[in-house]
This record gives structure tokens, sequence and C-alpha cells, in this order.
């Protein structure tokens, strides 16, 4: 799953050379059906996804995630599946690390295992898959880790940037980079969108300000128009993210911010 605050000031955060700072927090969130077209057969969708960012830029960062929907289709009995995934970013960028397992009907599927590695962060690498199956595989140069990616995506929008084109390493699809285009808003005080501004759980986002970003994900062979999967939401410039939206095509969820919780940050030695 494609992946996905206190006062920043007064927090020790996640702080890098071009000026995001991406602070610890654990970010809980309220899943329900946005769209279903004909073709998905879903007559509901309900469910919760927990996203933790833990670390800091010396030790690196360890994201936690795990995200459980109920389906009901038009016809038939419901369907529960529940993701959950770690993954370890260092904070020069060289290394990663990404384990998932899903659980259908609490049934588990087999567990997947991908860790990559390289000598500069722009640079190429190589890469290999422990489960289900072993593989090596190469890394192209230019390949940004998934942290990389959003503190580019940060830094951009404080530059007034509006749009990010990049390849993608996650791990949530094997050996696979994907080609990922964002769309990034202009910058938006707290309250330009009532939700928020009416959510007690974004209150400490009051002294923050945030972007509506799009990204989108594409194969990177070809020149396809429309994309496997996209995501939109609003990205404060701490790294939290609210007003969550996940496109996959025939249908969509929303994901409203029902928790957030500030974590202490690992100070560098």
């Amino acid at each position: 799953m494609k992946y996905l605050m206190a006062v920043a000031m007064l927090i020790p955060g996640l702080s890098m050379a071009e000026g995001a700072v991406l602070v610890p927090h654990r970010a809980v969130y309220d899943l329900t059906l946005a769209r279903s077209d004909p073709a998905a057969g879903l007559a509901s969708a309900e469910g919760r996804m927990v996203i933790e960012y833990a670390g800091s830029v010396c030790d690196g960062w360890t994201v936690g995630f795990r995200m459980a929907t109920k389906y009901q289709p038009n016809e038939g009995a419901g369907r529960l599946i529940d993701s959950r995934s770690t993954s370890f970013e260092s904070g020069d960028f060289l290394e990663y690390h990404y384990q998932q397992q899903d659980f259908i009907d609490s049934r588990a599927e087999p567990e997947e295992r991908v860790k990559a590695s390289r000598e500069k962060a722009d640079g190429d690498g190589q890469g290999a898959v422990s489960s289900p199956e072993e593989k090596d595989f190469a890394l192209p140069a230019g390949v940004a880790f998934p942290v990389q990616h959003q503190v580019r995506l940060m830094d951009a929008a404080e530059r007034g940037e509006q749009r990010d084109a990049s390849m993608v390493f996650d791990g949530t699809d094997g050996d696979k980079v994907s080609r990922v285009i964002s769309v990034i808003g202009p910058r938006k005080p707290f309250g330009s969108n009532d939700s928020d501004k009416a959510n007690g759980e974004a209150a400490a986002l009051a002294s923050h300000v945030s972007s509506r970003m799009t990204i989108s994900y594409y194969p990177v062979e070809g020149n396809e128009d429309t994309p496997s999967y996209q995501s939109s939401f609003d990205m404060y410039d701490n790294g939290v993210a609210t007003n969550v939206v996940f496109d996959y095509g025939d249908f969509a969820l929303n994901g409203r911010l029902a928790k957030l919780e500030m974590l202490k940050a690992t100070e560098c030695k």
C-alpha cells in the first residue's frame, strides 16, 4: 500500500539540510467509502489506518503502518483486509528496509521482505527480495526512498513549486520502481479546510501551514495516462497529513484524522 504535531520549533524534529522538518508522530485515520464505480461492486467500506513516524536524522526513520478495512460487496459476504508494514530508512538515504504482511479475514498471507542500499543518495545501488521468493535486483540512479521523497515534496511546497516528478522505490511491489507525479497546491494557513478547523484532534496543527498534494503512481515502463494508484491529502509543514483520499481507480476511500499523538524525537549524539 502506497504508501503516506505540536509546534515544530518546540520539539526536536527530523531536520533536513534543505529546510523541511518531519516531526515524529502517530496519526490514526477513520476510513470510509468515498466513491464506488459499478465495476467495483462495493456497497460499503470502512476501517482504520495508523501511521507512525519515529527516529531522527542521525538514527534514521522507522515508519510503521497498519490499515484494516472491511469491504462489503453488493452481493455476498464481506471481507476484512488488514495490511501491516514496517520500514527503516537511514538518515543519509543510503539504506532502506521494508517488510509487509497482509491478513485477509484473519488468514495470513506470505510475508514480503525487501532491502536496498547504495553509496550515494542519488546514485545507483542494489537490492534483494528475501521473501516470499529470493531475488536480487539493481536500483537505478536518481531513485528516491519514501521518506526522502516526502521531504522532497515538503521542500518543494515551501519553495512554492507546483509539480514534482520523481522515481520512487518503496518496496511495496517487490523490486519495482514507480514513476511518481505530484501536484502541489499553494500554501494555506490552518483552518483553510473547515474539516481541520472543526476537528479537535487537529488542534496541534494550528500554528502550521499546509499544501494540498495529489500524488500519482505510474509504472516506469510506457507512457500511461491513468495512474495505477493515486492519493491526495493536506500535507502540513511538519509532515502530518489530513483529509486523505486513496483512489484505486474503481473506488476511493476517505481518511479523516481521528487521533494525533506527538512522539519524542531521538536526539543526535
